[in-house]
């Protein structure tokens, strides 16, 4: 090709503001795009680096996982409508963990002839839509249809601004496949076209005096942290909580906030401290508490932090906030940890000894649901304390229906994440695959229920992980049920018929698949261990498999 087409404008610029990888699901929109990858030698533009992935909801799920670990956004092309489809449950997580990612997909070309790329295939009338974008319009912050091939780097560009801004999430960009292929100008060099995204603002300092006053006249304050994005560590929320004795609970956390060991690390059920709190203090929490469960006592007040603490995505929310504290959380805890004036001495004592009162008793009661699941069937309390025990401090662990982090240690930041609020299945081991990709010299785990391992298409991540060499451990914690649908109806219907019956209906996974066998086939370490006494030996062998760069996955026979 002797000329600059969009395609090759559309891809220089995605490198230019910082896209290294385009996690690719191929189709018959996409010849302009394979051409401009076969002529970057010759055209010498910088592009992303193409990563073919089988299925497109694996692809959003990759990006999801590459940016919680890398802190950088990656792009995802797909194929029309259809590929896009199978996209938006991945942008559905996206969206409720504020993940920014650019979200790419062909259009079925607009033209019956007469241009360089009009329809050639009957597909190309049977995939026409009136509004492609109209599927994920309300998951996404900004979407829009390339029109002409000169808007093709500016286009980029501003998808990237606003995915970046904050708060941060996914953008969509709809591209016809004419417009792909017309002559384009040359991409602007590359320190002219970065994004300039608009960061979280800083809270007024009234807002933070505000906030400040009530933590130092505070006698009952905790802290929930749900999903905190802190750029710098644990070090901000640490010494807040350190300093004040406030304890900290992760309640449904989907990322850390505190290391499991620091003294004011409460545990994961808020209960027990909000029904006595005259402070609350929220981190990026959608969800602080449940209504129906919790009751704050009569004066109590709420400040609630992140990058858009009245969640405006969400339709429906009123839970109580008296002071917002809008902007980056690591920043905004620093500033209140410095205008704070510390209370009385003595009751700082008192605060730290409860809590450390506390931990105790949850230690002991951890213990108990470890020893209980050690031997067969296992529980996963057992199963998680095992694993625990194997990883060094730097072990990733992506945790989707499986994990019982109560009874596991996470001391460095960035190695635990949990399922989005959302509930998109099948995000924990494309998300894992995503982070191993992100850094390779770090050990990733997928922790995932049985249920959840089927619905991430597990053909197309053993797949992906051959052939990108990706050495992730798959852990299948199997009790041949959809749990969480069993849970719903026990709580709601606790001495109702489906409660008494020998199988409740629609949550029997039978017959048992051999998860196994699906890994092996795609050159996997892979074994199937039913009795507590066989596990750590197994979890050792496939961790020396993944250090020897072989993915690995165990199925784990277990009972709740």
């Amino acid at each position: 090709m002797s000329q600059t087409t969009a395609a090759e404008a559309l891809l220089g610029q995605m490198r230019a503001a910082g896209i290294e990888v385009l996690f690719a699901n191929g189709g018959t929109d996409f010849p302009s795009v394979i051409e401009a990858y076969a002529n970057a030698p010759e055209s010498g533009i910088a592009m992303p680096e193409p990563v073919i992935v089988p299925h497109e909801g694996v692809a959003v799920g990759m990006a999801h996982g590459y940016y919680l670990v890398r802190g950088e956004p990656a792009g995802v092309m797909v194929h029309v409508n259809v590929g896009l489809a199978n996209a938006v449950m991945g942008l559905v997580n996206a969206a409720s963990e504020q993940i920014p990612v650019l979200m790419c997909s062909g259009r079925t070309p607009v033209t019956e002839q007469g241009r360089f790329g009009s329809r050639s295939s009957p597909i190309h009338w049977g995939q026409e839509m009136r509004d492609q974008a109209g599927m994920v319009r309300e998951v996404v912050k900004w979407d829009y249809e390339l029109r002409y091939p000169e808007q093709a780097g500016a286009a980029v560009a501003r998808a990237l601004s606003l995915a970046l801004s904050a708060p941060r999430g996914p953008v969509y960009l709809s591209l016809p496949r004419e417009v792909l292929a017309e002559p384009a100008p040359m991409p602007e060099p590359a320190t002219a076209t970065r994004p300039a995204p608009a960061p979280a603002p800083a809270p007024a300092a009234a807002e933070i005096a505000e906030a400040a006053g009530l933590i130092a006249r505070a006698e009952r304050p905790v802290i929930v942290s749900q999903s905190p994005e802190l750029r710098a560590g644990f070090a901000p929320l640490a010494e807040l909580a350190e300093r004040f004795a406030i304890p900290v609970v992760e309640f449904w956390a989907m990322r850390q906030g505190l290391a499991t060991t620091h003294p004011m690390h409460a545990g994961r059920d808020p209960a027990p401290w909000l029904r006595e709190a005259d402070l609350v203090i929220t981190l990026n929490a959608m969800v602080p508490w449940v209504a129906e469960q919790v009751t704050l006592p009569r004066g109590c007040r709420v400040v609630a932090l992140g990058p858009d603490p009245s969640f405006e995505r969400v339709p429906m929310r009123s839970f109580r906030v008296d002071v917002a504290l809008a902007g980056e959380i690591g920043a905004t805890l620093q500033a209140l940890a410095q205008a704070a004036d510390a209370p009385d001495p003595a009751a700082l004592t008192a605060r730290r000894d409860r809590v450390a009162a506390h931990r105790a008793e949850q230690s002991g009661a951890a213990a108990r649901r470890v020893a209980e699941g050690s031997a067969k069937p296992m529980n996963p309390a057992f199963v998680s304390k095992c694993l625990s025990d194997a990883a060094d401090a730097n072990t990733t662990f992506f945790n989707e229906l499986g994990l019982d982090p109560a009874v596991m240690t996470f001391e460095a930041p960035n190695t635990y994440f949990s399922t989005p609020l959302s509930g998109g299945l099948g995000w924990g081991l494309p998300a894992a695959l995503g982070a191993q990709l992100a850094d390779r010299s770090r050990q990733v785990i997928a922790c995932v229920g049985d249920g959840s391992y089927m619905f991430a298409n597990p053909v197309a991540c053993h797949q992906t992980a051959a052939a990108l060499g990706l050495p992730v451990l798959t852990v299948v914690f199997n009790n041949g049920i959809w749990n969480a649908v069993r849970r719903s109806t026990l709580q709601m219907y606790p001495d109702g018929k489906a409660a008494a019956a020998n199988v409740m209906p629609i949550t029997a996974l039978d017959p048992s698949p051999d998860h196994a066998a699906i890994a092996r086939a795609h050159g996997a370490h892979a074994e199937r261990i039913e009795d507590g006494a066989d596990l750590p030996a197994a979890i050792d062998r496939a961790l020396a498999a993944t250090r020897g760069g072989t993915q690995a996955l165990l199925e784990v026979v277990v009972s709740y």
